[in-house]
């Protein structure tokens, strides 16, 4: 036992890293078995037994999805921050107070906490608000006081925006509609 990792086990870059997936995103990862950049979306590609990227048909799928990404505006919110560049603890932050917000519930620390337990199990108060206070450094996220001691937290409109681009990439990329519910044309 060293201090290397198993080869099977999936091993972490840099919180910022520079890496890219074969699809174009930031990578959030590697794939255990090539070694290779690879995003969360792609990631159950892989995992489910799809084509490996060195393969033809990796290539290809790799090819359809790099030019997908790239036919699409990356919105970008005011400081620059981009979907990709958040970690995907934070994504689900913002996921995790859009779906608090969606059925009526206060997104407070503890309700987001126990919604993002559900996925992560056991999560650290220092993990939670150090993150939630880069979202709000990062203008994705407003803070304001619920009561005394309860904080509450608001998506700004480039934190709705990027979760929107977010939920019609993925929806495009697994052959689904999105039905339009403001009375307008489908997405």
């Amino acid at each position: 036992m060293g201090s290397a990792p198993h080869e099977r086990q999936e091993t972490s870059i840099a919180k910022r890293s520079d890496a890219r997936c074969a699809c174009g995103a930031r990578a959030d990862g590697y794939d255990a078995r090539s070694n290779e950049p690879v995003c969360r979306s792609c990631a159950h590609l892989r995992a489910d037994g799809g084509p490996a990227s060195g393969s033809p048909e990796g290539r290809q799928q790799a090819n359809e999805l790099a030019e997908d990404y790239e036919a699409e505006p990356e919105l970008v919110a005011d400081g620059g921050i981009a979907w990709g560049d958040l970690s995907g603890f934070q994504r689900d932050i913002l996921e995790a107070i859009a779906g608090l917000e969606s059925v009526g519930k206060d997104p407070y620390g503890l309700a987001i906490k126990d919604d993002l337990q559900e996925y992560y199990g056991e999560i650290g108060h220092s993990r939670l608000y150090q993150n939630l206070d880069r979202l709000i450094d990062d203008d994705l996220l407003e803070r304001d006081e619920l009561d005394g001691r309860t904080n509450s937290y608001t998506l700004t409109a480039d934190a709705e925006a990027m979760l929107g681009e977010s939920v019609h990439r993925r929806a495009d990329a697994c052959g689904i509609e999105i039905a339009a519910t403001d009375g307008g044309e489908e997405a």
